[in-house]
């Protein structure tokens, strides 16, 4: 078991955390106590919870046991992180099935493009301003796992935002509504990280269309070794996929694959998030008429009307990656650090 600091990149503090299962995720506990007691400290960690264990609290039972049925490793995972930061374990289940108990907000954007020369994804991580300081870059190198490096949000399964591992696989997660949770499903949270545990693209892609989601998410999957790049949604029990093949994908927080029309999917037609998130997409598109190199995605995803930067909807980092290239891009507030990405992958700082 080991932990080590690592030196920061683009103003994000980078953790690695090595050993067992068990260890590793006690260890991230334990090694970002004060960074987790700090988010609890704020207005919208109670919320979460009073939501979950209030009115909601069937579905929030419901959504748990189905979790922990279909996902024991990554259920296991989140109690040994509450153990490790001296929390209890119902408040960090709140935390991470925040999209699985219904309506939840918006953030995130995706553009993803293969055109049999090359492969690029591109990721905006997307949530509230007052965040910002806790956000950081953890990387695990857990015994039996392909290693990993996550944009993290402390309490937060390591999982939910940008994740690239020694696999060769990327993803980008984007939330996408669900007005009635599938409670027989599992937390979104715990089936991206059911996915990201897999040693192949194509093992990585069934994952996400066989367990079901109880909320919903837009998982945007860049297959280095496959020389694929793929977008998938699971939204209450339904997938949809499409590959990148003819064109560049995009994606931001509504539902574009499976028919978000339908019961239980389905938003008011003049909902706020709704609007912001097709504003926000038809933006991405004017932007990326054509994606063919990793510098047009960054600058997609860095553009007037892309890039948030209100209270609510606030930008936390960009990262690209160019597994052709062997090389990834994240960006804050300064300027885009670029390095070598199967080396950042394992935990390792390599700027190219």
């Amino acid at each position: 078991m080991s932990i080590t600091r690592l030196p920061e990149v683009s103003g994000l503090e980078w953790t690695l955390i090595s050993g067992s299962r068990a260890e590793a995720m006690t260890d991230l506990g334990r090694a970002h106590a004060d960074q987790i007691a700090a988010w609890r400290a704020l207005p919208s960690w109670a919320g979460l919870v009073e939501r979950a264990t209030g009115p909601s609290r069937p579905v929030f039972e419901a959504v748990v046991a189905s979790t922990r049925r279909l996902l024991p490793v990554e259920s296991q995972e989140l109690d040994w992180l509450a153990a490790g930061a001296g929390v209890p374990a119902e408040e960090l289940w709140a935390l991470n099935l925040r999209g699985d108990l219904g309506r939840d907000g918006t953030g995130c954007s995706d553009l993803c493009a293969a055109d049999g020369q090359g492969l690029w994804m591109g990721h905006n991580e997307d949530g509230d301003r007052e965040l910002a300081p806790l956000v950081r870059l953890v990387s695990l190198r857990i015994d039996g796992d392909p290693a990993m490096t996550v944009v993290w949000y402390p309490g937060m399964l390591p999982a939910n935002s940008f994740v690239t591992t020694s696999a060769g696989l990327s993803f980008g997660m984007d939330h996408v509504p669900v007005r009635t949770p599938l409670t027989g499903g599992a937390g979104r949270h715990l089936v991206a990280r059911h996915a990201q545990r897999q040693s192949t693209g194509q093992a990585a892609r069934a994952a996400l269309t066989e367990v079901p989601c109880a909320g919903g998410f837009a998982f945007d999957v860049a297959d280095g070794s496959g020389g694929r790049a793929d977008i998938i949604e699971n939204a209450a029990g339904r997938q949809a996929c499409q590959r990148a093949d003819a064109g560049a994908l995009r994606h931001t927080n509504h539902l574009r694959m499976v028919d978000g029309t339908r019961p239980g999917l389905a938003v008011a037609p003049d909902d706020r998030w709704l609007a912001e998130s097709r504003t926000r997409v038809a933006r991405l598109r004017a932007v990326s008429p054509r994606v063919g190199s990793a510098t047009d995605v960054l600058a997609a995803l860095r553009s007037e009307g892309v890039l948030n930067r209100s209270e609510d909807l606030y930008t936390f980092a960009t990262t690209v990656v160019d597994p052709t290239a062997d090389r990834i891009w994240v960006q804050t507030q300064g300027p885009a650090w670029c390095g070598v990405l199967s080396a950042f992958a394992t935990g390792e700082r390599i700027t190219a």
